[in-house]
């Protein structure tokens, strides 16, 4: 991926004058270019028309017609019909080529609301966390924009903090969005306005204005022209939710359409997309006892209080408030063009019917850059091995078995330690039993796919049955037919089933999308400030940690890893905790892993037990390792064992100690770690372990 193209360099020459350090500058001598846009005031557009081609020609201002542009996709069958009416909405935005960073999900839908028409710009959350750093830095790397800028005071209108009264702010800005500088107060006005524009409703976003998700339902809404529903959440997202709550769920939502006159009762009408943007459990227990559990997102959608036929295909986003609009962020802005396979299958009936190689052909003929793990390079080295750097693509299909708690490939397991960080955001679907359970835990295969960036994935809840997967190559020419997400992976006309769509059901995969037009018009965000200018001043000040984190928002790995490098070489004394905590993706990301290791270790101890540092740390200590023993990544994998899979690290560390050191040597660090080992079952691996190696054997 590129850079962005503003002065990259002059943070870093600030620091150098500053600290006195020797930073190596290479490739930055485009540093120069000139930003081709600047956050500033611009003049509304019309809804239902728009400035610039829609094929993607550029920012000549080309005046079209959304309505008639969305009227050719008429008597397409209903499935396909939702794909190529959010496709064709998607393309037709005017994109300006800057992202827009917010302190809150207030200060985010009031920087939404400065979407006029379809003249459109990215709007991340910075809550200060490590996840909405990767988040942010994620979508910058993928987007490529021209700038980053961060919305400064003065702060958003005070928000209500009851519910109704943050509802009705909720529907007076999405009517501003369509409706100009006039805020509307009900859904119905809402409505009437997209039909009089001939450009929607495109679905139903269903939200909760006291929940955190509120705001990827709102984005949602704005950006794919939806109309919105109320429901109360409770933040069980592993939870299970009883039958009787789920069809009072239903209820709510089909009794609100009809309040508000929306056609939705059978597909093929206005509403033939749900997205539950809300904290909420995603399984459903329709027995008696709570058994019989389903997917929530296979049954919201259907009649019968969600037995009956399809009326619409649904998905659920959940997470606190930037994760929650980074997902919804990613499906309105990023197109797909890369792919990433792997099969963990044998040959042989039932599945060569999901085989990747075949599937990869199909995106490879589509022009998808496609790569694909099949037999024999399909083991478990071959996936950490592939893991091991990071990926960088766009689309994640993995064929596998297993539960919540590992997956197996071709010759043994892997776990959720295992999953690559990814470079760029990803949508997944996953061949797999039990992966989706509780998505809300990183210690599940889901979660951890979802903590690393991925934005949309299809799982189980349970056990499916491998019949209840599209097949992976026949998923693949769905996809680049044009069915969305929450359409291609559900098997038509089935019952409702143990399969969740987590993510936004409308986001599409059609070869060369554009996601819309890059157009040189600013963004109306003001004030604002540009994070080449905060970062260079912070440096400047000497706040290397502020600076340095600025830097990592904008996408600017390689700077900060020779910046990093610099001050934990030559300076260690100026490096806080902060300052690694920023600087450490960085530098695993550009390849630095012994530096890397020196930054760990500058860690605060909570700050060391933040899975994603850990992931991190295995994946470059497994680099390291590979090539040679490394009694310093011994003793930093040692000390961070992995929650959920202590067991399978210790003797991973164990096996490395032995090579190096001998048997014995082994025995003794699995002895000292056995008392922080957990659970008993997990001990017990350890034990055994210990005597296969106490007996010259190898685990």
């Amino acid at each position: 991926m590129t850079t962005p193209g503003w002065n990259k360099s002059l943070s870093l020459v600030a620091a150098s004058l500053v600290l006195g350090l020797a930073v190596p500058l290479a490739g930055a001598q485009d540093d120069t270019q000139t930003p081709a846009q600047s956050p500033v005031q611009t003049s509304e557009q019309p809804s239902g028309q728009a400035d610039g081609d829609p094929a993607g020609g550029g920012a000549a201002p080309v005046r079209f017609n959304l309505a008639d542009y969305l009227a050719q996709t008429r008597g397409l069958p209903p499935n396909l019909r939702a794909g190529a009416r959010a496709h064709r909405f998607r393309e037709a935005q005017q994109v300006a080529g800057t992202v827009v960073i917010t302190d809150s999900a207030e200060a985010a839908a009031e920087a939404i609301r400065g979407w006029r028409g379809l003249v459109r710009y990215p709007v991340l959350i910075d809550d200060g966390s490590v996840l909405a750093a990767e988040n942010i830095a994620r979508f910058v790397r993928a987007f490529e924009p021209g700038l980053v800028v961060r919305l400064t005071p003065p702060t958003p209108p005070e928000w209500p903090d009851d519910l109704e009264g943050r509802a009705s702010r909720l529907v007076g800005l999405l009517g501003a969005t369509v409706q100009g500088e006039t805020e509307i107060k009900d859904v119905t006005a809402h409505l009437a306005r997209l039909r009089e524009l001939g450009i929607g409703p495109q679905g139903v976003v269903v939200l909760d204005p006291l929940d955190p998700a509120w705001i990827a339902g709102f984005a949602l809404a704005v950006g794919r022209g939806q109309i919105v529903t109320f429901i109360a959440a409770d933040g069980r997202t592993n939870g299970r939710m009883s039958g009787d709550e789920m069809r009072a769920m239903a209820g709510s939502i089909q009794t609100q359409l009809e309040r508000v006159n929306a056609r939705w009762a059978e597909v093929g009408d206005e509403i033939d997309a749900v997205t539950i943007t809300a904290n909420i459990p995603l399984r459903v227990g329709l027995g008696v006892d709570g058994e019989d559990e389903k997917a929530l997102t296979d049954l919201i959608g259907r009649h019968r209080a969600g037995i009956g036929n399809r009326w619409a295909w649904a998905g659920a986003i959940f997470g606190d408030s930037q994760t929650a609009l980074y997902r919804a962020m990613c499906g309105l802005f990023l197109p797909v063009d890369s792919a990433w396979l792997f099969d963990g299958y044998g040959r042989g009936d039932p599945w060569d019917l999901y085989d990747s190689t075949t599937t990869s052909r199909a995106f490879q003929e589509a022009g998808i850059e496609t790569v694909v793990h099949d037999i024999p390079a399909n083991r478990v080295r071959d996936w950490r091995r592939a893991a091991a750097g990071g990926l960088e693509t766009d689309l994640i299909l993995v064929n596998s078995k297993g539960t919540v708690g590992f997956f197996q490939l071709g010759d043994g397991k892997a776990y959720p330690g295992d999953t690559p960080l990814l470079d760029i955001p990803a949508a997944m679907h996953i061949v797999h039993s039990w992966s989706a359970r509780v998505p809300d835990s990183p210690r599940s295969v889901a979660g951890r796919w979802l903590e690393h960036g991925v934005y949309a994935y299809y799982g189980s809840i349970d056990e499916p049955y491998l019949s209840a997967f599209v097949p992976t190559p026949k998923l693949a020419g769905r996809m680049l037919v044009g069915f969305p997400f929450g359409v291609a992976v559900r098997v038509d006309g089935g019952p409702p089933w143990k399969l969740n769509v987590l993510g936004d059901p409308l986001i599409t995969f059609n070869p060369g999308s554009t996601a819309g037009s890059r157009i040189a018009q600013p963004v109306p965000i003001n004030p604002s400030e540009d994070l080449a200018d905060t970062s260079a001043a912070a440096l400047k000040a000497g706040e290397y940690a502020e600076g340095i984190r600025e830097m990592v928002l904008a996408g600017r790995d390689a700077d900060v890893a020779r910046l990093a490098r610099a001050m934990i070489d030559q300076r260690p004394e100026n490096v806080s905790n902060a300052f690694a905590r920023a600087a450490l993706l960085s530098l695993y990301r550009e390849g630095h892993h012994l530096t890397m290791a020196k930054a760990f270790a500058l860690l605060s101890p909570d700050d060391q037990k933040i899975l994603l540092f850990q992931d991190a740390l295995w994946h470059a200590g497994r680099i390291v390792l590979s090539r040679g023993p490394s009694t310093v990544y011994e003793g930093l994998l040692g000390r961070n064992l992995r929650p959920g899979q202590m067991d399978i690290d210790a003797i991973e560390v164990a096996q490395h100690i032995a090579s190096r050191a001998g048997a014995g040597e082994a025995v003794v660090f699995l002895e000292r770690v056995m008392p922080e080992i957990k659970p008993d079952r997990a001990k017990e691996e350890v034990g055994d372990a210990i005597r296969r190696f106490g007996g010259g054997g190898r685990p």
